[in-house]
């Protein structure tokens, strides 16, 4: 459907929202009554007997962080996101008489709300209520009585019907099980004689197909949900904690216009990376994690499903980016076979896209021990959302437009504290598909391109604010005096190709890099051989790298310092002289020892001379 369309969607169900007298739970949006209404209209042309359902009744949670939302059904077939409230529809194939001969002379549907209370409302905020003016117009049913009254009426039903519909209890995700139970209890009590029969299965055959409302809000969701993953990205460094994320992302959802979040956000660093539910949040973020960012929106109650995978630094390493372009080639690969028709997995069937996935997965790279990595693909490969973020939808069942599911590949190997997920969110068409999610990027160079902009952003706004030469935010001079002083060490031991000063300044580890114009250094070992001994000391018998306009950032338990350089020296093979000059951005880290050097990005540019620099 074109933007155009779309935006006159969601101008109309605004409409129809903000033309109603605002309730206190009611949802940012609602779909029209008429589409609630053709929702039990089919509902009812699939039944012999009364279909009898209760909302929540806001006493399934205790706890003062408890916000009310309606069970899922009841408000698919209602719109209502109110406790306390009850609904009844009658069999349309039967007319008016009941299974047990005798007649039914009343409304084909009923709903049942709490009476009002105004005590309770000052406390609460105002509900609907059966007496208020225009309650039928307003809840699009035409019949709506006090809620006391469902149990006469279920009784006199009983009279009438040998059987009745409602859910019967299950086992679900979300605990669903004792909300059904206290339906069923109470129904037997009130017709003990009366057969109840389950009719979960007809009202989750419905809602895998999105009506275009529906769309609209898992639109607004998915939007909501891509604005918090690039700020993850642009705010992620070394030192923050994943709960820090977590708020900063669960913010920009609120500021949005959601109402909760579509589940409990992931953000797992390093070895959390592969816990797939990991809600803990707890962990300081280290420099060389890799963190699996988890996190999606509610809009209205539709919940979007989105996940990125991103390196603490900004840089994957080379086997993180490996695994990540192995995982985001298993997802392309499914979404390339995606059509109304296709199915995610069925037993006994090779063309799912499940199978797609996994093979794709199994037949590129290895483990450590040279094993296939499809052991390391132990999840699904997507799901419906909706109402639900696992929304109802077989997986053995045909895709077919209007569908709105998941396609999240992932690959979590605990032996390296490695685990990459990539989750987008589709919508089925006539032809293909829409990918909802697309203005989120996939591709590592684009997500690094972020990452590294918003550092040289913060770099540079810490570096702007005096004016000067030099400047710190928002550290302490005192740290900032260490920084500095490192620095000039660390030019030190570039001008003398000094691997012993070196070694006070860099950290001594396999994960730290320099970035210059010749190459791509991983690790101290490699940048002692490869930057002093065989650049600094082999290249050029004299040089001197001199530096201004320095901005030191501190950020917690790591710093950002970007400085000018000047580099002047003479080649060792024929005396030649070079000049060059250009930016250094570097990431420090404190440990035990003190700060140390993670992170260097040495960016050079020729000035005219004898000879070409860098």
């Amino acid at each position: 459907m074109s933007g155009r369309r779309w935006s006159a969607v969601i101008a109309v169900l605004a409409f129809n929202f903000f033309e109603q007298p605002a309730e206190a739970q009611q949802r940012r949006e609602r779909e029209p009554n008429s589409v609630y209404a053709e929702r039990r209209a089919k509902l009812a042309s699939q039944v012999d007997a009364p279909i009898i359902l209760w909302g929540f009744t806001g006493r399934e949670e205790i706890g003062q962080d408890y916000v009310f939302a309606q069970e899922e059904n009841f408000y698919y077939l209602t719109g209502h996101n109110e406790e306390g409230a009850g609904l009844i529809v009658f069999p349309a194939a039967h007319g008016d008489h009941g299974t047990a001969g005798a007649s039914w002379n009343g409304p084909h549907e009923i709903l049942f709300l709490p009476a009002k209370d105004p005590g309770k409302e000052k406390w609460n905020g105002v509900r609907m209520s059966p007496a208020a003016p225009g309650i039928e117009a307003r809840t699009g049913l035409a019949t709506v009585k006090p809620f006391p009254e469902m149990r006469a009426t279920v009784e006199n039903l009983a009279k009438l019907y040998s059987a009745f519909y409602t859910i019967l209890p299950y086992e679900k995700e979300l605990g669903g099980y004792p909300h059904e139970k206290a339906v069923v209890d109470w129904l037997q009590l009130a017709a003990p004689q009366v057969r109840l029969k389950d009719i979960h299965a007809q009202i989750a055959a419905m809602r895998p197909i999105k009506s275009p409302g529906e769309i609209a809000f898992l639109e607004k969701a998915i939007d909501l949900s891509l604005d918090s993953h690039i700020e993850a990205m642009k705010m992620m460094r070394p030192g923050l904690y994943e709960y820090q994320i977590a708020a900063k992302m669960t913010e920009v959802h609120a500021m949005g216009g959601s109402e909760a979040e579509g589940y409990a956000p992931i953000v797992g660093a390093g070895p959390n990376s592969t816990a797939l539910h990991y809600d803990k949040l707890s962990r300081k973020i280290e420099d060389g994690d890799i963190v699996v960012l988890d996190v999606g929106a509610q809009y209205s109650g539709y919940s979007a499903d989105i996940t990125r995978t991103i390196p603490a630094n900004g840089k994957f390493t080379a086997r993180q980016k490996e695994i990540y372009e192995i995982v985001l080639g298993a997802q392309n690969a499914a979404l390339a076979a995606i059509k109304p028709g296709v199915h995610f997995s069925c037993k006994g069937k090779k063309d799912g896209l499940m199978n797609i996935a996994y093979d794709y997965i199994n037949s590129h790279g290895k483990d450590r021990e040279g094993r296939p990595l499809g052991q390391y693909f132990i999840h699904g490969l997507g799901h419906h959302i909706g109402l639900n973020v696992h929304d109802p939808g077989e997986s053995c069942g045909p895709l077919r437009p209007s569908m709105v599911v998941t396609v999240e590949p992932g690959v979590y190997i605990p032996e390296e504290n490695l685990g990459v997920r990539i989750e987008d969110d589709v919508l089925i068409t006539e032809s293909g598909y829409k990918l909802l999610s697309e203005r989120l990027p996939r591709n590592p160079n684009e997500i690094e391109g972020i990452m590294a902009a918003a550092m040289k952003e913060r770099v540079h706004q810490g570096g702007s604010r005096a004016g000067g030469d030099s400047d710190v935010s928002p550290g302490t001079a005192a740290t900032s005096e260490q920084i500095k002083s490192l620095i000039t060490r660390y030019a030190k031991s570039v001008d003398g190709a000094d691997t012993d000063l070196a070694s006070q300044v860099w950290w001594d580890s396999p994960q730290v890099s320099f970035i210059h114009p010749l190459g791509h250094e991983h690790g101290f070992e490699q940048i002692k051989e490869n930057v002093y001994k065989k650049l600094m000391g082999g290249m050029f018998s004299e040089r001197k790298l001199s530096f201004h306009g320095v901005a030191v950032q501190v950020l917690g338990d790591a710093a950002v310092a970007e400085f000018y350089w000047d580099f002047a020296a003479k080649f060792r093979k024929d005396g030649s002289p070079i000049t060059t000059h250009g930016r250094e951005t570097q990431v420090y880290r404190k440990t035990q020892d003190g700060w140390r050097l993670v992170h260097v990005h040495y960016s050079g540019m020729p000035v005219a001379g004898e000879r070409q620099g860098f």
